[in-house]
């Protein structure tokens, strides 16, 4: 670590003295000291916070911050949203678990399938992995087949299935039997067709809809399309993963933009306007498989926060604002020039500190990624349109997928965070998050003056 490094990170403990403590405290009681594996840091412990509003939050010795995690992207409208909030305040009054059915599960699943052009019916859940490992039991249940096929470096949340990341290779913890029944393969079209020309017993295909890791590495142009209809050759479900993606990028999820419908769609983040919540949705037929009225063996499901109300008030009341006429103008387009003004002035500082070809900021509607280091970036297009077409070929090798989906070396990362939590500014993971609807351009034009001075931080001690 260098004298330059070093002096950062001191700077850094010194000005958060009850983050220390609390951390100290933490490690007592969580592993790592942390809830989540992406807020554990090695040299600099995460930061705590005590409150938050619009586009920022602020720690507990005082320090606002620029907010760029944006609750793992599920505060599309940002924190404290007063309609958001204001619909929690009425339900808590009203009840938290009212133990049976309510008004407000029945409206937050009719804006769903009002928004989302695959959805029928609804099935709730508490999370994004519940809904994940549901959709694959479905397709299982569905098609009468045992394997699900996913591809490298795909995250669909922490349950068994959805954590093989190597076809038949269990991680610990989890039985092989499971492993041997999930294919892994590169994002390739005609790679996957040979595993369904070897394989008859594949159920469903299951990927982000907008590409590994929040859009980190792209799918290639035309890959949803061309899974689309190798599946519905084959007798296989599409699975859509749009935890992320849903309501992100349209009303109505990357299939509303990309006009390919799968059979099954995942939600989570958005969908619950901030709090805990997942769906699964799909066609009426689909869906049947819950219904003990349906005349086949059906799938009991259970859960104690399925539909809860206070998820429901706060999904009811961020959907019914994504469903209005005027959505698509006063908020994805607003969001969509912040993070375009962001990308471009993310990129301006890169190439004033000398990292042309070694660094880029790139993304699509309201979501942006950093990738710094060479030679891991080498040739990287300059206006960070990773799907160009002189890009492509590079693009497409599997250290580029693994990298551009990895983000940043672990030691620049955690450098990087430092220097731009030393300038009031968090970005997600360190590398990359989500414009919100309380971000404005001032808040875009201080963030991209801090990252220019993190950089030739970073330049300067030697990391780039």
């Amino acid at each position: 670590m260098t004298a330059e490094v070093t002096n950062s990170l001191e700077e850094f403990l010194a000005q958060n003295p009850t983050s220390l403590e609390l951390y100290e405290e933490a490690k007592q009681v969580f592993p790592t000291g942390s809830t989540h594996a992406s807020r554990y840091w090695e040299n600099a412990p995460g930061l705590y916070f005590e409150r938050a509003q619009g586009a920022y939050k602020w720690d507990v010795d005082g320090h606002r911050y620029i907010d760029y995690w944006m609750g793992h992207g599920s505060l599309i409208f940002g924190h404290a949203h007063p309609v958001i909030t204001q619909a929690l305040v009425e339900q808590v009054s009203r009840g938290t678990h009212l133990g049976g059915n309510h008004p407000g599960e029945v409206r937050w699943a009719q804006l769903i399938c009002k928004l989302i052009p695959s959805a029928e019916q609804v099935r709730f859940f508490s999370s994004g992995t519940e809904a994940t490992m549901m959709a694959m039991r479905l397709a299982r249940a569905v098609t009468g087949r045992e394997k699900i096929l996913k591809l490298e470096g795909r995250f669909h949340g922490w349950n068994d299935y959805s954590s093989i990341n190597q076809s038949k290779v269990a991680p610990v913890g989890i039985p092989q039997v499971v492993a041997d029944n999930i294919l892994v393969l590169s994002p390739d079209l005609q790679e996957i067709e040979r595993a369904f020309e070897a394989d008859n017993t594949i159920a469903a295909v299951i990927l982000e809809a907008d590409g590994a890791s929040y859009g980190a590495a792209p799918n290639p142009p035309g890959f949803l399309a061309g899974l689309r209809e190798l599946t519905r050759r084959e007798g296989a479900l599409l699975i859509y993963d749009e935890i992320v993606s849903g309501f992100r990028y349209s009303p109505g999820g990357i299939q509303a933009i990309e006009g390919v419908l799968p059979d099954l769609t995942c939600l989570a983040k958005i969908l619950a306007g901030g709090l805990n919540g997942g769906a699964v949705v799909g066609s009426r037929a689909i869906m049947a498989a819950f219904d003990p009225a349906s005349g086949r063996k059906f799938i009991r499901h259970h859960g104690t926060f399925n539909g809860n109300p206070l998820s429901a008030a706060a999904g009811v009341a961020a959907l019914s604002m994504i469903a209005e006429p005027d959505a698509q103008t006063t908020l994805y387009d607003y969001i969509g020039r912040l993070a375009d003004r962001l990308r471009s002035g993310l990129r301006n500082a890169i190439l004033e500190a000398g990292l042309k070809g070694k660094a880029t900021s790139y993304g699509r509607g309201s979501v942006f990624h950093i990738l710094l280091g060479a030679p891991y970036v080498a040739d990287l297009p300059e206006d960070g349109n990773l799907l160009s077409v002189d890009f492509l070929p590079y693009f497409k090798k599997p250290e580029v997928q693994a990298r551009l989906k990895a983000g940043l070396l672990p030691q620049v990362a955690e450098s990087l965070r430092v220097e731009l939590d030393l300038r009031g500014v968090q970005l997600m993971g360190g590398h990359g998050g989500f414009v919100s609807k309380a971000h404005t351009e001032e808040d875009i034009d201080r963030t991209v003056e801090a990252f220019s001075q993190a950089l030739f931080a970073l330049k300067k001690a030697g990391m780039l």
